[in-house]
């Protein structure tokens, strides 16, 4: 604790500076299988994990970090059999989780101050609930949630959360499919809901998006494949990319998707408005050399003011499977100072 506490201050005194410094949390008690999520909430950013007790289910574990992080947290009674997913809104962090059941559900969580997390029962609507044999996906814009799932038979389908209440679409994504105990990725970027997949094959992540707000044609425009050999579903996320130095560059923020590659190092592309295309890209935080990880990634960015100062904070959190890290959550960060 006291390593990080260190390397955050001097982040801070080099943010002062205008430089942007990259640093890491040290949660020995956190151990998971299963993939992290990442979501920030009230300039505070929320990491949660399936523990790793258990054969069939797991117990689900949080915590919250802002300079330095805090006792790691459990929510009672939540258990998944796969990884939980993360989300912010305008009043709430929410988390879904796969509870073991025969039905296949997905449990909803929420809390409003980040902390204590109060079950919201199953995602349902009045004429059906989602299924899945995988990890689900959330993203927040302002009051309304959006989730996607994979289905038992490989599709996708997705929801969206207004006014408390749930609206599942009745027809999947067009032409979204991937190996059903796979889920897929979900980010908000400029206006536009973004699903990212992998395909069943495992040789190419799919990337569709469609224009809020969501309409019955709004997935109508063709997924863009990248040739990306994984096992793992992958992970989107907008991160904030620092101008070069000693240019006239400002930051801006970006979309990113990344994929656990066989040799299990995490590859990145970066989303391109302007010519609508993916191009291969480095990590926008730094990583270690070598095999990082077995499971998918969680990313995320957001940037905030303070004493009429802009900050941004990317992150990214991992399961390790290097020595000294085999099943350990392992949460980076890079922090900086905008324009």
């Amino acid at each position: 604790m006291s390593r990080f506490i260190t390397s955050f201050v001097a982040g801070l005194l080099a943010i002062v500076a205008g430089y942007c410094v990259s640093s890491a949390a040290d949660l020995p008690g956190a151990l998971s299988r299963e993939g992290p999520a990442l979501t920030n909430f009230n300039n505070v950013t929320v990491l949660a994990w399936a523990g790793i007790e258990g054969t069939e289910a797991h117990k689900v574990r949080y915590a919250t970090f802002k300079g330095n992080s805090t006792t790691e947290r459990e929510i009672p009674g939540a258990l998944t059999v796969s990884a939980p997913a993360l989300a912010s809104g305008a009043q709430s962090v929410y988390l879904a989780t796969t509870p073991p059941d025969a039905d296949n559900s997905i449990d909803l969580y929420a809390s409003n101050d980040g902390g204590t997390f109060n079950s919201m029962g199953p995602l349902c609507d009045a004429n059906a609930c989602a299924r899945t044999l995988a990890a689900p996906a959330l993203a927040g814009a302002g009051a309304t949630l959006y989730a996607a799932w994979s289905t038992p038979n490989g599709a996708i389908k997705y929801a969206t959360y207004i006014n408390g209440v749930w609206g599942i679409a009745p027809l999947p994504i067009p032409n979204a499919r991937t190996d059903a105990r796979r889920g897929p990725a979900l980010a908000l970027y400029q206006d536009r809901l973004y699903v990212a997949w992998l395909a069943p094959n495992g040789q190419t992540v799919s990337v569709a998006s469609a224009a809020l707000p969501l309409s019955n044609g709004s997935w109508s425009g063709q997924a863009i494949q990248i040739p990306a050999q994984s096992h793992v579903a992958p992970a989107l996320g907008v991160l904030t990319v620092p101008g070069a130095p000693n240019s006239a560059a400002q930051s801006s923020q970006a979309l990113f998707v990344a994929w656990t590659a066989p040799d299990s190092r995490v590859n990145f592309a970066r989303w391109n408005p302007q010519l609508a295309q993916w191009a291969a890209s480095p990590s926008p935080i730094p990583l270690p050399t070598g095999p990082l990880t077995l499971q998918t990634v969680a990313l995320n960015g957001f940037t905030f003011e303070e004493n009429q100062e802009c900050f941004y904070v990317n992150s990214l959190a991992d399961v390790g499977v290097g020595p000294g890290h085999r099943h350990k959550i392992d949460f980076r960060k890079v922090t900086g100072g905008c324009p």
